[in-house]
């Protein structure tokens, strides 16, 4: 495995991760990573012929429970590349947040960019 930052998605994020923050979710993944209080790094499989990873991101809904731990984890936005979704999924996994007062409805979601730049 490889270890890199997880790729928060910023302003100067890739082109190909911007598609992730389109629309409505650039706000909800900008009030959710305000929330951050513990973030893990993503751990990607290098790839088996030893190829670079497609420039992608991975969009993941979720909520946050009373321990300030994701839960309802769920895919909104695949990057069409297994390794990086499973990757990305199970670092959120290991995410903490400040916890929601009264926001039982309030959508959450964070966005994690391939490592195409890194290598392997």
């Amino acid at each position: 495995m490889i270890d890199i930052t997880a790729y928060l998605m910023m302003a100067t994020a890739a082109a190909s991760g911007s598609d992730c923050r389109s629309g409505s979710w650039d706000k909800v993944v900008e009030n959710t990573e305000a929330r951050v209080v513990h973030q893990q790094p993503l751990k990607v499989p290098r790839d088996p012929l030893g190829s670079k990873y497609p420039d992608a991101c991975v969009r993941i809904g979720f909520q946050i429970d009373g321990s300030g731990r994701p839960i309802d984890v769920r895919i909104d936005r695949s990057s069409e590349n297994r390794s990086l979704d499973v990757a990305a999924r199970e670092t959120l996994k290991k995410y903490r947040f400040e916890v929601p007062s009264n926001e039982a409805a309030t959508p959450f979601a964070l966005v994690f960019v391939s490592p195409s730049s890194e290598s392997p």
